[in-house]
């Protein structure tokens, strides 16, 4: 099949071999646009949002007939619209063939005789005049929330500036878009700046604690006996005069404590206690020289005192009932 034959059957167009040859920049602009318009002259993505739009419609009558009763004219709108989709989208299937340019259908069918099939063939301008309207007011709904999704401030505007607004959002969101993307290389950039200065402070750290430790082990270590030599001696030093400054305070403490009439009392002390000390001595003395002459005497002398001390309290007892006889014998007479 020639090119222009293509290009004639992919888009509502009549050219000829000869411009195509003597335009392949418009060969290749008709190629462009066959991707997204049909041969009917109709928008490839227009007629997808289309089709999207009527199920919507039709789940919106679902839903609407199982919250309320519908109107008959909306039940006769309703399965018509359904009728119509469901004949659309099995023309769809009809031109389903894995063998790439080959002119065979499924089953033999055209879309021609299934749309014959349509009850609703003859109402289809009435069903387009009721639906046009409904699917522009969905899509202007639609249009006027993604302005305002868009823009949240922008509630307070009228309906036909928002409109206005949504038909520049595309090129406003790919506006955007193209910033962020700059705005990301850019801060990709920045990044890798950051992670190269990192990286090289880093590396200058390292190489500033290496050197550090090389000076480190040159000249501390190596002078670090001597100085630890000198340390100990300076503290020896220093501790010994601490002794001395001890030893100093002590005498000035005893010099101040024990002055000479301090001295003169402690002497009297001494020689009075001395005497008290040799007084207890002989008396020691001599209770011990009296407790071995009872000692000598044997078992007997323990027995012979406590009968002593026995027959001394029966004496005493007698006496004092003596007396106190006597007593009464004298109260008696007088």
């Amino acid at each position: 099949m020639l090119q222009c034959d293509k290009v004639n059957e992919s888009l509502p167009v009549n050219v000829t071999d000869e411009v195509i040859q003597q335009n392949p920049e418009f060969s290749r602009l008709l190629n462009l646009l066959s991707q997204h318009i049909n041969s009917d002259g109709t928008s490839v993505q227009a007629q997808k949002i289309y089709s999207r739009e009527v199920e919507e419609l039709l789940m919106d009558y679902e839903i609407k007939s199982q919250e309320c009763s519908l109107s008959s004219e909306d039940k006769q709108f309703q399965a018509a619209l359904q009728e119509c989709l469901t004949m659309a989208e099995i023309g769809d299937y009809v031109d389903c063939n894995p063998e790439p340019g080959s002119s065979s259908t499924l089953l033999g069918l055209t879309r021609e005789e299934i749309q014959r099939q349509n009850p609703y063939k003859k109402h289809l301008p009435f069903l387009q005049q009721k639906l046009l309207p409904d699917i522009e007011d969905r899509l202007r709904l639609k249009c006027e929330s993604l302005v305002t999704f868009h823009d949240p401030d922008n509630g307070t505007e009228s309906d036909r500036l928002t409109f206005a607004k949504a038909s520049q959002l595309p090129a406003m969101i790919d506006s955007e878009c193209h910033e962020l993307k700059q705005m990301k290389v850019k801060l990709n950039k920045e990044k890798h700046r950051k992670d190269k200065q990192f990286w090289l402070y880093y590396q200058t750290l390292l190489d500033s604690l290496s050197l550090l430790e090389d000076l480190i082990c040159r000249y501390r270590l190596q002078n670090q006996t001597e100085h630890d030599t000198v340390t100990t001696e300076w503290l020896v030093s220093k501790c010994d005069g601490l002794c001395l400054k001890i030893r100093l305070t002590e005498l000035q403490i005893l010099c101040e404590t024990y002055t000479v009439e301090t001295c003169r009392a402690l002497s009297q002390i001494r020689k009075y206690l001395k005497s008290e000390h040799n007084e207890t001595e002989t008396e020691y003395t001599n209770v011990s020289q009296a407790l071995k002459a009872y000692e000598s005497v044997g078992m007997g002398f323990d027995s012979l005192v406590n009968e002593y001390s026995k027959l001394k309290n029966e004496v005493e007892n007698k006496q004092w009932a003596l007396k106190e006889f006597q007593q009464s014998i004298e109260n008696k007479d007088r």
